[in-house]
């Protein structure tokens, strides 16, 4: 029986592979189109495919227009249930609370019905790959049996210097789900300009905007050829929805510049994030320093 298991959520990104490789239980998010609802476990298993959300987009109405649930109060249930059988101890990284009744869930769950059980609910104040970069640093410690107040002390340390910027063409999606806010700064009415969001003290905030699609490729290829310099741990993560060239050039920046021992997580993103950025993003997540100018 390991010592600690690490409980995330299935919008985190992480793949199947690395699920089963680090012993992660991930609480699946559900996305739906007015009356359907559709399942997300993780990246890679899903009761829809990042395609097939795509192509629902296309026929979409404003009542059946997408939107995502937090898990239930049974979903975190059962993923606790799970990882108690892998371990005594339960670190549950959720998805930020500034966006988000994720934690509050956990919490409420854990209260309720886990009060003599060894569970801690970790608030990553981030969504999508920052929430899978802490989750993955956390599972890599628990499996070299780091005990459960150090692992929790990394991610404290390491929580404000995570980033998950990404740049989508559409925030009419992040409109429709009432996450706009400050977004509206540098929204523009030219088809061809793509804003830049990050996140921020656990809420979207503008950061920039790029003129064109050529102007993404050569601004985000540079600022991760900066990344792969002052990045602190062993994983980057990147992905994209419908937008696969021009994460492709990222990717080859990212591989050619890479320090030796750190992997280049790339995949389709899962459904999830294109409810909010709808099906043209690219996304990339690391641990470090950040300085505006760099992008």
């Amino acid at each position: 029986m390991s010592k600690i298991t690490i409980v995330t959520a299935g919008l985190s990104e992480l793949t199947k592979d690395l699920i089963e490789q680090y012993n992660v239980v991930t609480v699946p998010y559900r996305i739906i189109f007015g009356d359907e609802a559709f399942y997300i476990k993780n990246n890679t298993e899903g009761e829809l495919t990042t395609q097939e959300f795509c192509e629902k987009l296309k026929t979409v109405t404003k009542d059946t227009f997408p939107r995502t649930s937090v898990p239930s109060p049974g979903d975190y249930s059962k993923a606790f249930d799970e990882a108690l059988k892998k371990s005594d101890s339960v670190i549950a990284v959720t998805l930020t609370s500034g966006m988000s009744g994720a934690f509050q869930a956990a919490n409420g769950v854990v209260e309720t019905l886990y009060k003599s059980k060894d569970i801690s609910v970790f608030d990553s104040l981030h969504t999508m790959t920052g929430v899978g970069n802490l989750a993955l640093e956390a599972a890599k410690m628990a499996q070299k049996g780091e005990s459960k107040e150090t692992i929790l002390k990394r991610l404290e340390a390491i929580r404000p210097k995570t980033r998950h910027i990404f740049a989508m063409r559409d925030l009419d999606f992040l409109e429709k789900q009432g996450r706009l806010g400050p977004i509206e700064q540098i929204r523009d009415k030219n088809p061809e300009v793509i804003p830049v969001i990050q996140t921020v003290d656990g809420i979207l905030q503008p950061l920039t905007i790029f003129n064109n699609e050529q102007n993404l490729v050569d601004r985000m290829s540079a600022f991760a050829k900066k990344i792969c310099e002052v990045n602190e741990t062993d994983d980057i993560f990147l992905s994209h929805i419908n937008n696969e060239k021009a994460a492709d050039a990222i990717y080859k920046v990212l591989m050619d510049n890479k320090k030796e021992g750190t992997t280049i997580h790339y995949s389709e993103a899962c459904p999830i994030l294109g409810a909010y950025s709808g099906p043209d993003t690219v996304s990339l997540s690391y641990v470090g320093d950040f300085e505006k100018d760099w992008l």
